[in-house]
């Protein structure tokens, strides 16, 4: 399994574009996937850069309907299939940017002009081995500061759409990735492990919506050591200073490292 950092928060030299947003290009097998497309069309450049031909793709996956991980869609013109929570369209507005429109920056119609739309709360096959993860189901409560936006009618926004994004099964155990976490990073694996059936987790992948340290920060980490998670690799909405402590709290049980955008690494 090959794994690219199309865009990210962060950068690992000056040859690739950063933005605050998510993309990630994933090569299983013979089959190439995109989950989510940033803010900009900073996703293709640096895929060009990068080498990445992301004509070969035919499947893109959006995590949930915010614009810093669906605003890049629109810059996509050619045909292919997009899977998302039926609720990605929702109206709604950021906490943090002073009420700024926070939804993806096309509707619904204008993404069928261009996409076969696959619209399912329910876990969906993707290929074999590979699924959409759907709808979590939230067993683990979820910080209030995991859900930055609010309705149009200013209720809060408990982004039910946040569909963590896929796990793939190996034969080895499960990758999972997650691009915000706002259902929750442990919630997302444990839906990862219960649609796979298998319950040895290799790697996570992705943001894992943790700004501080906190007693929820220290309910992951025992999550991730109760799991034998073996690598995470933490970006996007996950601040340095978590990062760091995961390092520290994780080590001699978990590997953590940090996404950059240009980042290329393997999962056996």
């Amino acid at each position: 399994m090959k794994i690219t950092i199309l865009t990210e928060n962060r950068n690992c030299d000056n040859n690739y574009i950063n933005e605050d947003g998510l993309s990630i290009y994933i090569e299983i097998n013979d089959n190439k996937l995109l989950l989510d497309s940033g803010i900009t069309d900073a996703f293709l450049k640096n895929a060009e850069t990068l080498g990445v031909n992301l004509d070969e793709v035919n499947t893109i996956i959006l995590s949930h309907g915010h614009w810093d991980h669906g605003n890049g869609l629109k810059y996509i013109n050619k045909k292919k299939t997009l899977i998302l929570h039926p609720e990605c369209y929702t109206e709604r507005y950021s906490l943090r940017r002073n009420m700024a429109f926070a939804g993806i920056n096309e509707t619904r119609e204008e993404l069928l002009e261009k996409f076969e739309l696959i619209e399912t709360k329910e876990p969906y096959k993707v290929f074999e081995n590979v699924w959409f993860l759907g709808q979590i189901d939230r067993k683990f409560e979820v910080p209030v500061k995991n859900l930055p936006t609010v309705l149009k009618d200013e209720k809060t926004d408990y982004l039910y759409d946040d569909c963590g994004g896929i796990a793939i099964k190996t034969e080895k155990g499960i990758v999972v990735f997650s691009s915000c976490s706002h259902s929750g990073i442990d919630n997302i694996i444990e839906q990862s492990k219960q649609i796979t059936g298998e319950n040895r987790v290799i790697a996570v992948i992705g943001g894992f919506h943790l700004k501080e340290i906190n007693s929820y920060t220290d309910q992951v980490i025992q999550y991730f050591k109760d799991n034998n998670v073996g690598s995470a690799y933490m970006g996007h909405c996950t601040s340095d200073e978590v990062i760091e402590y995961f390092k520290e709290k994780l080590d001699g049980y978990t590997e953590v490292k940090k996404l950059f955008a240009g980042a290329k690494f393997e999962i056996d």
